[in-house]
C-alpha cells in the first residue's frame, strides 16, 4: 500500500478540504465568533486576538474526505480510526461550543475513542523502551486506557 502514491488521491483531497475548511472557519468567524471564539488572555493561552476554537471541524472533515475519496486498502485503515475519534471528537466540539462540557468528561470520551480503537483494531501501546513504563503497560487495561 503506497500511502502517497497517484492512486491515493483521496489523501491528497482531504488535506486540500481539511485546509478549505479551516480558511472557511477562519472566514466565517463574525457569525459562529459568539460560539466558537477562545479568548486571548488566561494561563495557557498565547494568542494575541480570540480564535476559534472549531480547528477539529477542519481536521476531521479532511479525515473523512479521504476515506471517502481513497481506494479500498486506505479506507480500511481510516474507517475504524474514524469511528473511534467520534466520541473524542463530539465532546470536543461541544465544549468547543458550548465551553461547558467539563474536562473528567473530555477525558472519559477520549478513553472511550481509545477502547473503540483497541476493540476494533487490537492495537494498544504495550512498549515505550522505558522498563518501568513498560512493565506497567503489560497490563492490557492500562495500555488501551493510555493507546
Amino acid at each position: 500500500m503506497n500511502l502517497v502514491g497517484i492512486e491515493n488521491l483521496g489523501l491528497i483531497w482531504g488535506l486540500i478540504a481539511s485546509f478549505v475548511c479551516s480558511l472557511g472557519i477562519i472566514a466565517t468567524t463574525r457569525w459562529h465568533g459568539k460560539f466558537s471564539l477562545d479568548e486571548a488572555f488566561g494561563v495557557q493561552k498565547f494568542h494575541v486576538a480570540p480564535t476559534p476554537r472549531v480547528g477539529g471541524v477542519a481536521i476531521f472533515t479532511g479525515l473523512i474526505v479521504a476515506y471517502l475519496l481513497s481506494d479500498n486498502p486506505v479506507r480500511a485503515l481510516f474507517a475504524p480510526l474514524l469511528i473511534a475519534g467520534l466520541p473524542a471528537f463530539c465532546f470536543g466540539v461541544a465544549e468547543d461550543l458550548t465551553k461547558r462540557v467539563s474536562v473528567r468528561t473530555r477525558l472519559f470520551a477520549t478513553m472511550a475513542s481509545g477502547t473503540v480503537a483497541w476493540a476494533l483494531t487490537g492495537a494498544s501501546i504495550t512498549r515505550t523502551g522505558f522498563d518501568g513504563v513498560d512493565t506497567i503497560l503489560a497490563s492490557t487495561a492500562v495500555s488501551v486506557g493510555y493507546g
